[in-house]
């Protein structure tokens, strides 16, 4: 990883166009410091507490039931058909690795970039497809503003792509861009409109251009923690095994620098030898490392500060702690992944579901439903629905028992 003072970027300024297409001055938020998403990836990817977290949210978001849900047939079928088909006209991908990598992207790059794919009419959406964050970024001006409509929202947005052949680089250079935006010079990029992106943001701050994930507000904790493992780990090689000590000599035995020599490499052999044969006036005696615990202290806190700031019970992510205080902490966990859950749906409902619908003509937009995550949710709302039924204050109708036997995983 490079140095903490070479990694950060600047959220840029942003430029609004008037109706005479004239740039306006408007507030927006501060330039702060942000971490570069190449690092943010690094990070998820070397160090072992936040790679764990991230995927315990995941793993748990993803093995509650979910499916989509709409009053009309007609559109749930419709969605349902085309969340099967996923990967006709965009990658190979189905609709799980979708919803997982949304997830996962959302965690280490506080966003996650879905394309819009329309037919060759552009009067249809029919297929959708995962972009990754690090190509991604907003349509801006010479000056490298971020520009913006009317109404404050971005005219569009460029996607580095790796090769580009003289079909592409043709189609690109015939489309007309929003007036003052500039395409970013050295790098092969395509542009796309508003209508084409679904950008499915986590946590947002002032303006909310760039979003935060998890992994950003500890991201200088976890480079320091791992600079202080990296120290622990080389003065236990240092210092934490045992070295033989060899006096040689007596009063009548002067040792010569020969002889130095000679049992400094027979105890070097020593690893991988049991016999040692040595003149009387030789001792040898072993002397024990010392443990640096000194540096166990501070790398306890890091970790502590670091599965504090993912969000995840220590119990939860370490696997240390019994089993009533991991039951414990998984009730705030919960709530955790239902907030995650919350936001990503309705981001995936207003930024690609109500897009298809529009060209499709349907009038509703249907959404997710995401059941309950983790078995102490099921656990708890079973036991309120007991109590209910055991109070009248409810029937145990049809609903109840489809319920039971979808939580049970009865036929």
């Amino acid at each position: 990883m490079r140095p903490v003072s070479d990694l950060f970027l600047v959220d840029e300024p942003i430029i609004a166009l008037g109706e005479t297409g004239e740039p306006q001055t408007i507030k927006t938020t501060p330039s702060i410091q942000r971490v570069d998403l190449e690092e943010l990836e690094l990070t998820y990817l070397h160090n072992p507490i936040v790679f764990n977290g991230v995927n315990k949210i995941v793993q748990s978001i993803m093995s509650a039931e979910h499916y989509i849900e709409a009053k009309s047939e007609r559109v749930k079928a419709f969605f349902d058909r085309f969340t099967e088909n996923l990967g006709s006209s965009g990658s190979d991908i189905t609709w799980e690795e979708m919803l997982t990598t949304i997830f996962k992207h959302q965690c280490i790059y506080g966003r996650s970039w879905v394309e819009n794919v329309f037919n060759k009419k552009h009067n249809r959406i029919v297929d959708w497809d995962l972009i990754d964050p690090k190509k991604m970024d907003y349509a801006k001006d010479s000056n490298q503003k971020i520009v913006l409509d009317n109404y404050g929202n971005p005219v569009g947005y460029f996607e580095t792509i790796p090769f580009m052949d003289a079909e592409l680089k043709a189609s690109e250079e015939q489309k007309q861009l929003p007036l003052r935006v500039a395409r970013p010079s050295g790098l092969k990029t395509i542009f796309l409109a508003p209508e084409q992106i679904a950008q499915i943001k986590l946590y947002t701050v002032g303006d909310g251009f760039y979003p935060i994930g998890l992994i950003e507000p500890i991201y200088k904790l976890s480079l320091r923690k791992m600079n202080v493992e990296e120290a622990l780990a080389n003065a236990i090689y240092i210092h934490g095994f045992p070295i033989i000590w060899a006096q040689l000599g007596d009063m009548n035995h002067e040792p010569t620098p020969q002889q130095i020599r000679d049992i400094l490499g027979k105890l070097k052999e020593t690893n991988y030898k049991r016999e040692l044969a040595t003149p009387y006036y030789y001792k040898l005696q072993m002397l024990e490392g010392k443990y640096p615990t000194k540096l166990i202290d501070p790398l306890s806190y890091f970790r502590d500060q670091e599965v504090s700031g993912i969000g995840i019970p220590q119990g939860i992510i370490t696997g240390i702690g019994g089993a009533t205080s991991i039951k414990n902490q998984a009730a705030v966990f919960y709530l955790t992944l239902r907030d995650i859950v919350n936001q990503t749906v309705g981001h995936i409902r207003r930024y690609m579901f109500a897009r298809v619908c529009e060209y499709e003509g349907f009038k509703e937009v249907p959404t997710i439903k995401w059941d309950l995550i983790g078995s102490q949710e099921l656990e708890q709302k079973a036991k309120r629905l007991a109590a209910y039924v055991k109070a009248g204050i409810l029937i145990p109708d049809q609903k109840i028992q489809d319920f039971i036997k979808k939580v049970e995983k009865i036929d």
